[in-house]
């Protein structure tokens, strides 16, 4: 019987051990994870800070196994690749045990990223918060049922989402990006002012271009942004995460510019050793170059990749486009592949195609706005890149996306057959009308 260790258990983590169960039923499977319970959706958090779901919702447990022995409270010290052991401590009793194994899946995820500014280290948690699971979680509940006013530090998907749960429960919330708008990664300036003015429709107010320079108090104060200071009761930091690469580092695992180093299946450069998750530098699917991409469902699938491997089978993952989609307040927002400056930045020369639409025949009731953007490359029309904002935008980014991944061009995509029914959805879909404008823009291009 072969004997798996899995450090980490979330998405990646837990996809690996559904995979290595249905790859080879006898593996022994050991999961290391430092926390006290098994498994949370971390993407819930902000709905809960709302109050839409119950934090205590977002704890599930992993399908029960005689075979899979699950280490919790436990903390992976060591790896060592020539004797194939994981030390490991034990967080409550302070014991160190050894975890041998055949085959080794890495999923430890990332650290949440405190900015270097003056005065946050000294208030956390009196005042300043990062949200990264359960526990911080409810410090931000319990500290904004006695605040007023609220900064969010970052305009990215996280930091828009608890802008709006903050604003719900009641508080006087501003959002603070050093960018020009936002969700730069993930969308152009045109398409973020749709999402930028539905903040401020809700009272959410947003300054771009700026950076706090300092924290003041704790418990806090105030905040300093350039000359202005912010009175507010609370701050939380929204600034992304850093993969956590210590432990990875130390075992002799080759690192690249983000994170881990992994080829198609997986596998790092130490045989037997695979890794998943927020930990690893990926490719891009468009221009298959290495790249960072911190999302749940490519982790999910690197861990069946990397699971199936470990387990004796093959499967290889071939890269990433970064598709999400999020609701920010009533406003649905997806995305897929390159935004412009990612095209370009990557040595595209592009054009694109932009339609304003709605969900259902304006006659119909109920029927609300979605614009669609396509980014192609203007030698091929094959297209790099799409986004969406409106009611619908993320069944619109699933095909986008898929188109991407078969390397369809906007031809291909302005006749894509949509469903049509008055009660669900316009006849002349505005995806196909987004792509159609693109077309011509290509034409006339040659």
């Amino acid at each position: 019987m072969s004997k798996i260790v899995i450090i980490g258990l979330g998405s990646g983590g837990f996809a690996a051990s559904l995979a290595i169960r249905r790859t080879d039923p006898d593996a022994v499977i050991t999961i290391i994870e430092k926390r006290p319970y098994e498994m949370f959706s971390p993407c819930g958090m902000p709905f809960a800070i709302e109050g839409i779901v119950g934090l205590d919702k977002l704890r599930f447990s992993l399908p029960e196994d005689k075979k899979i022995s699950k280490l919790l409270l436990s903390e992976a010290l060591a790896i060592n690749p020539v004797e194939k052991n994981v030390s490991v401590k034990n967080l409550k009793t302070g014991e160190n045990i050894s975890a041998p194994y055949d085959s080794l899946i890495l999923a430890p995820g990332a650290v949440p990223f405190i900015p270097p500014i003056k005065g946050a280290k000294e208030a956390l948690d009196k005042g300043v918060f990062v949200l990264h699971d359960i526990e911080s979680a409810r410090k931000i509940i319990e500290h904004c049922g006695k605040a007023r006013r609220a900064v969010v530090v970052g305009a990215g998907p996280i930091g828009l989402e608890i802008a709006v749960a903050l604003r719900a429960k009641g508080l006087d919330v501003t959002v603070i990006e050093m960018l020009s708008y936002a969700l730069p990664r993930a969308l152009d300036r045109d398409m973020a002012r749709m999402v930028e003015n539905s903040l401020g429709l809700r009272g959410i107010k947003l300054l771009m271009n700026k950076s706090v320079s300092s924290i003041n108090g704790a418990p806090v104060e105030s905040v300093s942004v350039g000359d202005e200071v912010i009175v507010t009761d609370m701050v939380v930091l929204a600034s992304g995460v850093r993969a956590n690469l210590e432990m990875a580092k130390n075992a002799g695992i080759e690192i690249g510019k983000w994170g881990i180093r992994t080829n198609a299946r997986m596998e790092t450069n130490i045989k037997g050793i695979y890794a998943v998750g927020d930990c690893i530098e990926t490719v891009s699917l468009i221009n298959h170059r290495p790249t960072m991409m911190q999302l749940s469902s490519a982790a999910y699938r690197q861990g069946m990749v990397a699971g199936t491997n470990a387990a004796g089978g093959y499967d290889i993952y071939e890269g990433a486009l970064g598709t999400f989609v999020s609701l920010i307040g009533e406003v649905e927002v997806a995305a897929t592949g390159f935004n412009e400056f990612f095209a370009e930045s990557a040595g595209f020369k592009i054009i694109t195609g932009k339609a304003h639409g709605k969900s259902k025949p304006e006659y119909y009731p109920g029927s609300k706005d979605i614009s669609v953007k396509i980014i192609a490359d203007a030698k091929t029309g094959k297209v790099l890149g799409a986004q969406a904002v409106g009611e619908g935008a993320g069944a619109r980014i699933n095909v986008i996306a898929l188109a991407i991944k078969a390397g369809m061009d906007v031809y291909a995509l302005s006749q894509a057959e949509m469903a049509y029914c008055p009660m669900l959805a316009e006849n002349y879909d505005v995806l196909n009308k987004a792509a159609d404008f693109a077309v011509r823009k290509l034409e006339k291009g040659r």
